[in-house]
């Protein structure tokens, strides 16, 4: 007979005193929230960097004049925004599993932005010389 897998709860946070001690980390909620976002933010602009070829392609073949550099310039930028996208991707999610936050992020921006500047400059002047 085989035996049934049953999966044991995972066990209750710790607590110390009134404290109640989480496993380190970030929520899975958080992190789901900032890979949809870094997707959004950095696909979109990838996506376009990556049709501009074809495009460009497209339009020359039907008799349009497109110097080189302008495709290269718009590839590279839309690229250059891609990896930018990344980044605000991350920051504008908000870090509050409990709270969505807007969906372009702007004030979670702001926020987190602060926290990592402040945290720099903690770091900054900890520093051993």
């Amino acid at each position: 007979m085989a035996k049934k897998n049953r999966r044991t709860p995972p066990p209750p946070p710790k607590k110390r005193g009134w404290q109640q001690i989480e496993e380190p980390g970030m929520p899975q909620v958080v992190s789901n929230r900032m890979v949809r976002r870094m997707a959004f933010f950095c696909g979109v602009p990838t996506g376009l960097g990556l049709l501009a070829f074809p495009v460009s392609y497209s339009l020359i073949q039907q008799g349009l004049k497109i110097p080189v550099a302008a495709v290269v310039a718009v590839t590279l930028g839309c690229f250059g925004l891609g990896i930018v996208g990344l980044s605000y991707g991350i920051l504008s999610t908000c870090w509050d599993a409990e709270r969505v936050g807007h969906w372009l992020g702007w004030q979670e921006f702001r926020i987190n932005w602060g926290r990592l500047r402040a945290n720099s400059k903690a770091n900054r002047n900890n520093a051993p010389t």
